[in-house]
C-alpha cells in the first residue's frame, strides 16, 4: 500500500444524481442531512470537498485526537482507532473520547500510526457545516466517508449490555439550589457543555463548586471519574443550579470505585443506582491504511 503525500487532491462531492435524488435543491448537501440529526449515527452521506491524508512520526504530532471543526473544514492528527471512535460512536467521542465507553475490535497492527487530516467543505456546504448542533453529525458523517473511501472501511455494530451507572433522586428529594445569575455574571472557571462554570475548592473538605450547571453536566463530570461505566442523568431535573460537591479528602483523586463512594452526593439529594444499558461493539471487517492523495 502505497503512503500518502502531503498535497491536497479534491475528492468529489456528491453528483447531480445523488443530489437529485436526496431533494438537496438548495445549500448543498448538508442542508439535507442537517434536517436529518439524529444525535447518533449520519442519515445521510456528506463528504469534505477537499481532503488530505497523511502520516506523520508521532514523536512530533503532540497532542492527538479528533477536534472540533474548522470554521470551514477539519484538521487533526489522529489515530485509526479515534477516528472510528469519532465517526462511529457516541456524539461524545469527538471531544471526549475518554467518556465514549465503546469497544472497537479487530484493529489493524498499524493501529498505532499517526495521520494529519486537512480538510474543507464546499462554499455551498459551508453555512450547514457552521451551524451543525453539538453533536457534529456532518462532521461525524464526513469522516465516515473519508474512512469508507480512503481507508477501505467496513465496519458493523454488534448490541452488548454493559454496565452503567443512573444519577438519580435520593430519598428526600433533590437539594439544588436554582442558579439566580446570568451567564455573564458567573465566575472564571472550567466550562461546562451547558455553559455553566465548575471551579475547584480545597478548604478540608475538598470538592468542585458549580455554578449555573446542569445535572446533565454534573453527570458528565462523574463519568470522568467512574471506573469503566459511564454515569447517566436519570433525575428528569432540567434547570440550571449553583451547587457544590464535597469528596472525602482522605481518597486519593484516581479513577476507582472509591473515588466514587467518597463523594458527598446526598449532600446535593442525590445518588447512584446501577444499571445497564446498550452500548454496542465496532467491529472492524476490514481497513487498509489510506489511498494517496
Amino acid at each position: 500500500m502505497v503512503r500518502t503525500s502531503g498535497l491536497l487532491v479534491a475528492i468529489s462531492v456528491l453528483t447531480t444524481a445523488v443530489l437529485t435524488s436526496l431533494a438537496v435543491t438548495q445549500g448543498g448537501q448538508g442542508d439535507q442531512l442537517a434536517k436529518n440529526r439524529s444525535g447518533s449515527e449520519a442519515t445521510t452521506e456528506f463528504r469534505f470537498e477537499v481532503l488530505s491524508i497523511h502520516p506523520i512520526e508521532r514523536e512530533a504530532s503532540g497532542s492527538l485526537g479528533v477536534t472540533k471543526p474548522t470554521l470551514n473544514g477539519f484538521s487533526a492528527r489522529a489515530l485509526v482507532y479515534q477516528l472510528v471512535l469519532a465517526a462511529y460512536g457516541p456524539p461524545s467521542a469527538i471531544l471526549r473520547p475518554n467518556r465514549a465507553f465503546t469497544e472497537v475490535r479487530n484493529l489493524p497492527n498499524w493501529y498505532g500510526e499517526v495521520y494529519a487530516f486537512e480538510a474543507r467543505v464546499s462554499q455551498a456546504d459551508l453555512k450547514a457545516w457552521q451551524s451543525q448542533g453539538k453533536n457534529y453529525d456532518l462532521l461525524r458523517a464526513a469522516l465516515q466517508a473519508a474512512l469508507k473511501d480512503r481507508f477501505k472501511l467496513v465496519l458493523h455494530k454488534e448490541p452488548k449490555q454493559q454496565p452503567m451507572l443512573e444519577l438519580v433522586i435520593a430519598r428526600g428529594g433533590p437539594r439544588l439550589k436554582a442558579a439566580d445569575h446570568s451567564r455573564s455574571a458567573l465566575p472564571k472557571g472550567v466550562g461546562l457543555d451547558s455553559g455553566g462554570v465548575q471551579t475547584f475548592i480545597n478548604d478540608g473538605r475538598a470538592g468542585w463548586n458549580f455554578y449555573g450547571a446542569t445535572v446533565e453536566d454534573l453527570a458528565s463530570f462523574l463519568t470522568i471519574m467512574s471506573f469503566g461505566r459511564p454515569v447517566r442523568d436519570r433525575t428528569g431535573l432540567t434547570g440550571r443550579y449553583d451547587f457544590t460537591l464535597r469528596r472525602d479528602p482522605a481518597v486519593p483523586m484516581v479513577s476507582s470505585p472509591d473515588l466514587l463512594d467518597a463523594l458527598y452526593l446526598n449532600d446535593l439529594g442525590l445518588k447512584f443506582k446501577p444499571g445497564t444499558e446498550d452500548r454496542p461493539v465496532l467491529v472492524i471487517d476490514h481497513v487498509e491504511r489510506p489511498t494517496q492523495n
